[in-house]
């Protein structure tokens, strides 16, 4: 019994190291399709977390396709509205932002125009954590508002972990910017850079806890 109990090290030739990192590639380009319609994006890269990380937990490898299934039967259940309300309100957020900022920019000037471009500079960059946090939180796959809730809070006594997720979005601006096409596969690392983050808290937490 106790052979039968113990998880297999290797599943394939190169080791699960090397099949997580063809998975989270495979699982990329899913979730770039997945985000082409724009609104499906919060649903589509919470889902790929998710996948990431069962499979760094030891699951099965999902891949593409197993990817896919579990997108598709998101949209096509009970949390079809509050997915696709979160892709509205996200896309709503950042278009106003980008209106705000190209205005405030391109304006004559006006009283305190510096101070709000500040303003919305520090919002626009408070809300990239925030968001990588959220659809990190496994509660996106059942409730946005409470992962909304705990992303906020975790940003601010957690700042090592939102440093991270800053320099995960810029190595991954600098990698496309650098080499374009990777903007099809890029989805798939900062999914697991999102979902590594938020797992390293309760890990952290469990070992200082004693016992």
């Amino acid at each position: 019994m106790t052979a039968t109990s113990q998880p297999k090290e290797h599943r394939g030739p190169f080791g699960p190291s090397f099949e997580l990192f063809a998975d989270m590639l495979g699982i990329g380009v899913a979730t770039t399709l997945a985000s082409l319609p724009v609104v499906t994006a919060p649903a589509a890269v919470s889902t790929a977390c998710g996948q990431l990380r069962e499979r760094s937990r030891g699951g099965r490898g999902p891949g593409g396709l197993g990817y896919a299934r579990q997108f598709l039967r998101r949209l096509r259940g009970e949390r079809a509205l509050p997915d696709l309300t979160a892709g509205v309100l996200a896309l709503s957020t950042g278009a106003l932002l980008a209106l705000d900022l190209l205005l405030t920019r391109t304006s004559n000037g006006f009283p305190g125009q510096e101070f709000v471009t500040v303003i919305l500079l520090l919002v626009a960059l408070a809300l990239v954590p925030i968001g990588l946090r959220a659809v990190a939180l496994p509660e996106s796959e059942h409730d946005w508002r409470a992962a909304l809730t705990t992303a906020s809070r975790t940003t601010a006594t957690d700042p090592v972990g939102s440093l991270l997720l800053f320099g995960a979005v810029a190595v991954s601006a600098l990698c496309v910017w650098m080499l374009p096409v990777l903007a099809v596969l890029i989805l798939g690392p900062l999914s697991l850079a999102a979902a590594a983050v938020e797992e390293r808290r309760p890990r952290r937490g469990s070992e200082s806890s004693p016992g």
